[in-house]
């Protein structure tokens, strides 16, 4: 069995990572710097995955997958006034949601033909309620309904894809929301406290191997009460 997650060098990916490696997958980690002491059984490939040529290169070395992870995603400290051109928007675009979703269709085909596998997708609570950096939001709530269209597509098939969407999460992403923020964030949850990259890469693991294949086209809200639905 084989994975392969982008973005995976660092917090929830990594977790994701090890989590699928301790389930007996071959794990294969795409990042733009690569893991330095990659623990053994992890495999680390540098790519930009904003460099859509470069990345799919690298996935058709790799070969057939049964399982992909779409983790990879920038978020800045912009408004949307902030963006001034027209570069800005793609390249935040490309990373969050474009790559994201020619490699799922790209991989989608691979595993129909091989009998089904699965692809989850990381969203966020912005991708429902909005972001001061629009363009995060949109890029989010665009990958949730990717997966739904890929559900749709490629579900009879038996591929099984859906959108895991925290709310804020302890990694080095929340270095660049302000305390005041956070704080005020931090109050709107149930347990007071955010979600763990652990947490996170749980359920994501269980959506890529162990949940029914029922549960397909979904989105599984981790946000702790902040986005009741």
């Amino acid at each position: 069995m084989k994975a392969i997650i982008t973005g995976g060098n660092k917090g929830i990916g990594l977790e994701i990572a090890k989590n699928l490696l301790n389930r007996g997958y071959e794990v294969h980690v795409l990042s733009r710097t690569g893991i330095d002491s990659p623990p053994d059984g992890i495999i680390s490939w540098k790519t930009d995955v904003a460099d859509y040529a470069n990345t799919i290169k690298i996935v058709d070395t790799i070969g057939a997958a049964n399982v992909l992870i779409n983790n990879a995603g920038i978020m800045n400290t912009k408004t949307a006034r902030d963006y001034q051109s027209a570069e800005d928007i793609l390249h935040i675009l490309n990373i969050n949601l474009i790559t994201a979703v020619r490699l799922s269709v790209h991989l989608a085909e691979q595993m129909a033909e091989s009998g089904g596998g699965r692809i989850v997708s990381m969203g966020s609570i912005a991708g429902t309620i909005g972001h001061p950096d629009i363009w995060y939001g949109i890029s989010k709530a665009g990958l949730v309904n990717a997966m739904r269209s890929l559900a749709r597509t490629y579900g009879p098939r038996g591929v099984v894809a859906n959108t895991v969407a925290p709310g804020p999460v302890e990694t080095d992403m929340m270095k660049s929301i302000p305390e005041e923020r956070k704080s005020r964030l931090k109050s709107t949850t149930i347990n007071q406290r955010f979600c763990t990259a652990q947490e996170v890469a749980e359920t994501t693991c269980w959506l890529a191997t162990d949940a029914p294949a029922y549960i397909n086209g979904e989105i599984i809200d981790m946000n702790n009460g902040m986005n009741y639905r």
